[in-house]
């Protein structure tokens, strides 16, 4: 699965230098929610995703030997067990987040062909229901992800308060992983009902009160922990 993975990322980046041949040194590099051009830019712009997504393929096997060699070290099973839960999530992820990444790019490349000739997949209905839907499965990937991540420093929602201690994380991550999932689906369904234009916004809309919510819902567990703790004490 981890050379899948990097063959996968490895591909993305072949595909986009044999496009980039192909391209004029300019090209348009931004668009707004419609589809259409706000900025042009340098073609080598479009490297930006593909190396991220290779980064992302080889980081993703060093965090793994991170958590298997914490889980290893550990001095109590309660360590050992999130170390191992952190490495299964991790596995479990890193798959799919390559395959949609890839997808994304896969429009990206061709839009901009398109562009070039005075078209835009992007402006057209199936475009940005394509785009929607695949940020939307991203969002919910990460959602269903989140709720099993362990306390730690390196994967999950992270934050001085939702690492306060193990309840505040979960108590964080799971509420955090149900609103992306519910801004996924969200976001999903909308583009199934809006005009041409309004898929992406919606979605970038769902996505921001997501997050925005789950930064006070946690600092809300954190306050509460806190009260508890002073009572007990």
């Amino acid at each position: 699965m981890k050379q899948l993975i990097r063959m996968i990322a490895a591909l993305c980046l072949f595909v986009t230098l044999l496009v980039l041949r192909e391209l004029p040194a300019v090209i348009p590099a931004h668009y707004d929610f419609a589809g259409n051009v706000t900025r042009y830019g340098s073609k080598y712009e479009l490297l930006i995703l593909p190396v991220v997504l290779l980064l992302l393929s080889f980081g993703s096997r060093f965090l793994l030997l991170h958590f298997h060699r914490k889980a290893e070290q550990a001095e109590s099973d309660k360590e050992r067990q999130a170390a191992e839960a952190n490495a299964k999530v991790l596995g479990i992820v890193i798959f799919p987040q390559t395959l949609i990444l890839s997808c994304i790019q896969g429009v990206l490349l061709y839009n901009t062909v398109l562009a070039l000739r005075g078209e835009s997949f992007l402006g057209t209905l199936a475009g940005d229901k394509l785009l929607t839907i695949l940020f939307g499965a991203l969002l919910v990937l990460v959602g269903n992800v989140l709720p099993k991540c362990k306390r730690n420093g390196l994967v999950g929602f992270r934050l001085s308060w939702t690492r306060y201690n193990d309840i505040t994380w979960q108590k964080s991550n799971r509420f955090a992983g149900i609103m992306l999932v519910a801004a996924g689906i969200f976001g999903i369904v909308s583009t199934a009902f809006s005009p041409k234009g309004y898929g992406m916004l919606l979605l970038a809309v769902y996505t921001m009160a997501a997050i925005v919510i789950s930064i006070v819902r946690a600092w809300q567990v954190y306050r509460a922990e806190k009260a508890r703790e002073r009572d007990r004490g």
